[in-house]
């Protein structure tokens, strides 16, 4: 009898500690200065990179259209651009998550550059969606060498490759980011 009058008490302390430390838990992670702490998850510290290059961009581009970053489990295209469903000037640039781990910055900003370039020509000239002007819109503000870069990735991973004279233009004797010159 005096045994069992033990594991009751016993239960009951742990159980108190257990709540005492999942309302502290709580507590912690409900208080704004910790929920935007680096114990974020990396997926959105990632989101919100995205979505910084996105902005930056979208201003050296002179795109004007509400643009947002999305992060699929799976995109068969590996990036992608689209329209916002319900939007008339909105659109979504998707990564796929496994693809997207394996950019450094600089690919993942041509990546995004390139697919401004298709937002760009939607919003300007719908009819001339081609892959070459989107790159030649990117690269008013990316290097050459970032697209060759990307592009690289890209082949590695699906296996298909192109001409980088066709997709880019051919060499430039420097390599620097064009003017931007705005189609009429």
């Amino acid at each position: 009898m005096h045994h069992t009058q033990k594991k009751p008490a016993r239960r009951r302390a742990h159980l108190a500690g257990s709540s005492g430390v999942l309302f502290l838990v709580l507590l912690l992670l409900s208080h704004p200065a910790i929920a935007r702490s680096e114990t974020a998850p990396d997926s959105h510290r990632t989101l919100n990179r995205l979505t910084e290059i996105v902005r930056d961009l979208c201003t050296r581009l002179h795109i004007d259209d509400l643009v947002e970053s999305h992060i699929d489990e799976n995109n068969d295209r590996l990036v992608s651009s689209e329209p916002l469903p319900g939007a008339i000037h909105g659109y979504r640039i998707s990564f796929d998550r496994r693809f997207l781990e394996t950019l450094d910055e600089e690919e993942i900003t041509a990546a995004i550059a390139h697919e401004l370039g298709h937002v760009w020509i939607f919003s300007h000239h719908p009819y001339l969606q081609t892959e070459e002007l989107a790159n030649e819109i990117a690269m008013r503000a990316l290097p050459r060498a970032s697209m060759k870069k990307i592009y690289a990735k890209l082949w590695a991973r699906t296996g298909i490759s192109g001409n980088l004279d066709e997709l880019l233009g051919p060499e430039p004797a420097s390599d620097k980011p064009k003017a931007a010159v705005l189609l009429p």
